[in-house]
């Protein structure tokens, strides 16, 4: 944004010069002088960019989505990130558009997780680096497929970690020697971000939210779930 610097204040009786009153405004034509229709700045968007204009002609005219209602437990045990299906149906939003350089889109999940199986929550033999801790912890994301030139391609959107359990320190513990403390169950989840559309031609094909727990040992159980993409289309 530019910055306007050559600024006066003025008190009764002085008397503004051309030159003095003119400043404000010359400086604004230097400093923007270069400016173009591309914003590059990081975390410019707000949900201003999102919401009715001044006519009431909505911004964000192109609403996809994708719900799946089911209260019926999926199982997850995966450590590497699994596309969320309950009932034979894959969180997935089939998206086929190709938006304009500059263009944002807008993803949003969120769900609950039910009641998890949970056999170790924390691992205290690797001080003092390792993956102390890291057992308690499972994550999602959003991932974004795409396809440019006719070579298909992929982009991480975000990913967000939550813990099973409410335990911050201590040694191993397993279900089988001791009741396990402080489980988390029916914990909703809730999360977007925004794409920024760059590459010409790039034609973005669907996006899809996936889970992964640390360590198999431990089950992530989801029910109902959401998932939203939002583009302020031109």
């Amino acid at each position: 944004m530019p910055t306007i610097t050559s600024i006066n204040n003025f008190v009764p009786g002085d008397i503004a010069t051309a030159a003095e009153l003119n400043a404000p405004y010359n400086d604004l034509q230097t400093a923007s002088s270069n400016l173009d229709s591309d914003n590059t700045a990081s975390g410019w968007i707000t949900w201003r960019h999102m919401a009715s204009g001044p006519t009431g002609i909505t911004v964000a005219n192109a609403l996809y989505e994708y719900e799946n209602p089911t209260t019926t437990q999926t199982s997850y045990n995966s450590t590497s990130y699994t596309t969320i299906t309950e009932g034979g149906n894959p969180a997935q939003i089939t998206l086929t558009v190709t938006p304009d350089i500059g263009e944002v889109v807008r993803f949003m999940a969120s769900g609950m997780v039910g009641e998890s199986t949970i056999a170790t929550d924390y691992d205290y033999a690797g001080l003092p680096g390792g993956d102390k801790g890291k057992n308690n912890y499972y994550a999602f994301r959003l991932l974004l497929n795409h396809t440019t030139a006719g070579v298909p391609g992929t982009t991480v959107i975000g990913e967000w970690g939550y813990s099973f359990t409410t335990k911050k320190s201590g040694t191993l513990t397993s279900t089988i020697s001791q009741p396990l403390a402080g489980a988390i169950n029916w914990q909703p989840f809730a999360f977007s971000a925004c794409y920024r559309h760059t590459t010409a031609s790039r034609v973005l094909n669907s996006i899809v939210l996936q889970c992964k727990v640390f360590i198999n040992t431990n089950t992530l159980k989801i029910e109902r779930h959401e998932l939203y993409a939002i583009r302020g289309k031109r």
